[in-house]
This record gives C-alpha cells, sequence and structure tokens, in this order.
C-alpha cells in the first residue's frame, strides 16, 4: 500500500525547474493523533555534459520511483556523485541501494560517521568541504555552508548556471497541514507546483509546524532575524535564483517565501515560550 501511495502521489513529477536540474520527489503521508497531512521528500538531480548528481537520495520506499526516474533521465546512463546533505534516513535511506545500482558513484559531501551507517559503501565516500566544486562538465555543483542545519554535518549545495539553491531541511514547510482524514490524500498536480504557482501562498503554520519538528533548535532560539538575515545575504553574494528545499514545493519567488519561513521560525518559538 505504501508504495501505491508513493507512485500516485508522484505523478506530476520529475520535471524540469532549472538548466540541467530535475526535481524528482514523492510526497508522504505523515499520520498524527487527529489527522493524516503530506510532505514532500524530494530529491534533485542536476546533470552536465558528462556528469551528473543527485541531492539527496529519497526515503526507502520510495526507491522503486526513484530508480526508475533516474534510469529516463540518465538514459540508461551512470549517476556519477550522490550528495547526501546530512545523515537521516530521508537524506541518506537509499545510499546503498544507489552504490549497488551506480558501483563506481562518489558519495560527496560531509561524510563523517557514515562509515557507521553504512559500512559496505566505504570506498564509495569522499569528502567535500564548503567552496569545493564538481565540475559536470558546462555545469558545476558546488558545496555550500548550510545556514540553517539540524545536524552538525548538514551542508547545502549550489548550482551557480542554474541559480538553485538546495537547503536540506532549510525553507522546508509541511504540505497542507489541514488536510483530514475527510479529505482527499493529495490534491492533484499541487505536490509538482513551485511556490509561485501555488493557488494561496504558503502559510505560516505550515513553516512553523515543520521548522519546530525538524529544527527543534528554533523552539528554543530567538534568533530568527540574524538567521535570515544570514540567509539573504548568501542569497545575494552568490546569485540565487531558487531555491529546491527537501521538504516543501520547489521555490521560485524566494523574496516573497523567505518572510513566511522567517514568520514560521518565528511562531515555533513563541509557541515552545507558551508552553513554558
Amino acid at each position: 500500500m505504501e508504495e501505491q501511495l508513493v507512485e500516485t502521489m508522484s505523478s506530476d513529477l520529475p520535471r524540469s525547474v532549472a538548466k540541467g536540474v530535475t526535481w524528482m520527489s514523492s510526497c508522504l503521508p505523515f499520520h498524527l493523533a487527529d489527522r493524516v497531512i503530506h510532505g514532500h521528500n524530494s530529491t534533485y538531480l542536476v546533470q552536465g555534459g558528462h556528469s551528473s548528481i543527485l541531492v539527496d537520495t529519497g526515503n526507502p520506499s520510495s526507491w522503486p520511483i526513484i530508480s526508475r526516474t533516474l534510469d529516463e533521465l540518465l538514459g540508461g546512463g551512470e549517476l556519477t556523485y550522490v550528495f547526501p546533505t546530512h545523515p537521516e534516513l530521508p537524506h541518506t535511506g537509499n545510499l546503498p541501494r544507489l552504490v549497488e545500482k551506480y558501483p563506481s558513484i562518489q558519495v560527496v559531501g560531509d561524510i563523517r560517521d557514515y562509515h557507521l551507517f553504512y559500512p559496505q559503501i566505504v570506498p564509495n565516500l569522499h569528502a567535500k568541504v564548503p567552496g569545493d566544486r564538481i565540475d559536470l562538465g558546462g555545469q558545476e555543483f558546488v558545496v555550500v555552508e548550510a545556514l540553517i542545519r539540524d545536524l552538525p554535518n548538514t551542508q547545502w549545495g549550489f548550482a551557480p548556471e542554474a541559480g538553485v539553491l538546495f537547503t536540506a531541511d532549510g525553507f522546508c514547510y509541511m504540505h497542507r497541514p489541514e488536510l483530514d482524514d475527510e479529505d482527499p490524500v493529495h490534491l492533484p498536480g499541487e505536490c509538482g507546483l513551485t511556490t509561485s504557482e501555488l493557488s494561496v501562498p504558503i502559510a505560516v503554520e505550515n513553516a512553523a509546524f515543520f521548522t519546530g519538528s525538524a529544527l527543534y533548535w528554533a523552539r528554543f532560539a530567538n534568533d530568527a532575524d540574524a538567521v535570515y538575515d544570514r540567509v539573504l545575504h548568501l542569497i545575494d553574494e552568490i546569485g540565487v535564483k531558487s531555491v529546491a528545499p527537501t521538504h516543501g514545493n520547489f521555490i521560485s519567488n524566494i523574496r516573497d517565501v523567505e518572510p513566511i519561513i522567517r514568520a514560521g521560525h518565528k511562531r515555533a518559538y513563541r509557541y515552545e515560550t507558551a508552553q513554558s
């Protein structure tokens, strides 16, 4: 049943969202006490003239469709690199399967402790630090310091030619938390839309729910403005045109979305403070 849900909710993707960048996703159900809500667990494929890199690995339950989508996008060729943004299951869970499918693949990024999680992929691990650049052929992938992180070794990535910043759990939000068991599990076409194509803006509650859950520190850190001011500076400095979070629609209008995510961070803090 789980795989059937993934297949159904992935029907609007993959989708090209920038030069050489394809948005791959599944929208997964999260069962809460009073309702079922949905959240993206996206992966992104960046392709150049001779090499390609997959950003995050997707949830293990989504592997069948991820594998088939890679076959289609790569034309049966090899995937050169995979960049797991940090060692949590939605981001690294398919690493052993990717190494089995592509034995020469390089797993790049801050890969400390990965040998403990997946000892079978040790020969494929290649450490990278912020500032390192990977040539894909007419397209580069740059490792960037993560300014919003939930683990010490979280990293972001950037594709300069496409202007896409890959932010892992930064700029994430839950998908339509107002849905309950009486509503359809998925509104056709919505999970594959960019933020500028959605019929209504992201709700602050959506951002606050995810921020307070995935970025638990945000509940106790009253410095949202300092954090997001740094992010805006980075966006201007390196020329970011759009943002690709792992959880949430592809953000094509970052200047409109950033204040909503910032407000969600503040609301997560206020909620925790009120409960104390």
